[in-house]
Order: structure tokens, then sequence, then C-alpha cells
């Protein structure tokens, strides 16, 4: 680190600068999740090829698993991607995989890693994936079922963006009275 690294730290914070966190906690927000359910879990954890008696293992490299992943992210560029808690798109990882695999493709993640067993690796995730719990739930799902909450929804998100814009304003404005 060099003196100068300070100047990245010497500047204004914005609360839309973090939009993104936002976009992602509304996003999120609208993500289906699963009700615990211990045979669904074990024929999930069987179709990934592990014994779920056992201590489970990354699905990705073979470690052992520490973490669950999401195979599929839950927010895609602030808007909900149609995934979310689900058990079909949960699976066992090590911390360092699920850390580098982030945003990537299950697909080109297993195989840029270039892991024994590659066919296998993918035949299981093909297998428990193909379930029908792994379909996502897609913003026609929720219009069809919820159209006004939807709409009232994405009326507040609005709303809370239009704030954290004035907000910003009003904080700009404080700082040149100072």
């Amino acid at each position: 680190m060099k003196a100068y690294d300070i100047k990245k730290y010497l500047k204004s914070s914005r609360i839309m600068g973090r939009k993104s966190t936002f976009s992602n906690a509304f996003a999120s927000a609208l993500a289906p999740f699963d009700e615990y359910s211990e045979s669904t879990v074990n024929s999930s954890i069987t179709d990934l090829g592990q014994n779920p008696e056992d201590e489970l293992t990354c699905v990705y490299c073979d470690a052992p698993a520490a973490t669950w992943d999401h195979v599929f992210n839950r927010v895609i560029a602030g808007e909900f991607s149609g995934y979310g808690h689900r058990i079909r798109n949960l699976v066992p990882s090590c911390r360092t995989c699920n850390e580098r695999k982030g945003k990537k493709n299950w697909r080109d993640f297993i195989i840029h890693e270039g892991r024994p067993n590659l066919e296998n690796r993918i035949a299981r995730m093909e297998k428990f994936l193909s379930a029908d719990e792994a379909r996502p739930t897609t913003m026609d799902d929720i219009r069809n079922a919820a159209q006004p909450e939807l709409d009232r929804f994405l009326e507040i998100r609005s709303e809370v963006f239009r704030l954290l814009e004035e907000a910003d304003a009003v904080a700009k404005s404080i700082r040149q009275k100072l």
C-alpha cells in the first residue's frame, strides 16, 4: 500500500452509490423458498451422487462441504432471476469453490476448474437440476398469481429509490454548508 492509496477514501459517499444493494434486497424479497423437507433434501443429495447420511462434499471439487452454493443466483442485474432459496438450487460446496464460482454459470465453472470426473460431475448436476422442483419461478408466474401486489411492490421500490436520490441531494447540501 502506498500513501496515495488514501485518495480513494477521500470522497463523499452517496446512498445511491449502493443502489445495487437496495435493488438486490428488493429482488431477493421476491425469491421463493422451500420449507425444509428431509425426504426432498435426501432425494436431492442422492441425485448429486452423495449419501445424505454421510458428511457432504463439495459438488465442484470433492473437498468437505462447508456451505451451500446457489446454483443460480437469486438476483441478476438487480432483478429477480427466478431462483431462490430452493432445495434444487442449493448444492453442498466448500467455501473456496463457493467464492470462486460467484456469479459464474455452474457448468462453465466446473469445466474451467478442470477437476477429475468432469463428465460425472456434470451428469449429476444435470440430474439434480432436471427435477420439476428445479424449475424457476418466472416474472410471468408472479404476474399471473399476484399482479396487483407486484404492481404495488414495484411502485414502492420506485418510491424508495426516489427517496434515496432525495436523501443524497440533502446530504450534499449539508456537506456544502460545513
